[in-house]
């Protein structure tokens, strides 16, 4: 449901979303509640500055995507095709890297703490009620992890008490 879409389509989705849960008979405080649960999935990065933030989350992206494609030539079987209909900038091999990374990126949530602070609560704007925080991920060091980790722990989630 929200893997790597930019806002118009999360706009979008929540509101299919909504719809369904008007049409679905259950009763107002139900609805309520599920549709404050709604969550988002993104990856997140608090980096030292905005232009770290990017261009370590770059690095680690191109790699990761490197490794994908490289894994799925070698292991697929011969023929197997994918179906179009799956892809997206960033799973399909015939779409340039540097444009898979943007797509990765504009569904991402990095920058330094202030950064990323405005974006959750745009996120939160926008109907999100939960956003589910992949910290962890690609060729990103595990050092880089950390002090990210560390970064949103003690500067980004003290903001939404």
């Amino acid at each position: 449901l929200t893997v790597r879409i930019p806002e118009a389509e999360l706009v979008r989705r929540l509101g299919l979303y909504a719809a369904g849960l008007e049409e679905s008979g259950l009763d107002a405080a139900t609805r309520k509640r599920l549709r404050n649960s709604a969550a988002v999935w993104r990856h997140i990065y608090v980096g030292e500055s905005r232009a770290e933030a990017e261009d370590s989350l770059s690095a680690a992206l191109v790699h990761t995507r490197e490794h994908m494609n490289h894994a799925r030539e070698s292991f697929n079987p011969p023929g197997f095709q994918f179906d179009p209909a799956l892809l997206n900038p960033w799973t399909n091999p015939a779409i340039a890297q540097e444009t898979a990374v943007r797509f990765a990126l504009e569904s991402a949530i990095f920058g330094t703490a202030k950064d990323v602070t405005d974006q959750v609560r745009a996120l939160q704007g926008l109907g999100v009620g939960h956003v589910l925080a992949q910290m962890s991920f690609g060729y990103l060091s595990h050092d880089r992890i950390l002090a990210s980790m560390r970064r949103f722990g003690e500067e980004v989630i003290p903001k939404f008490k």
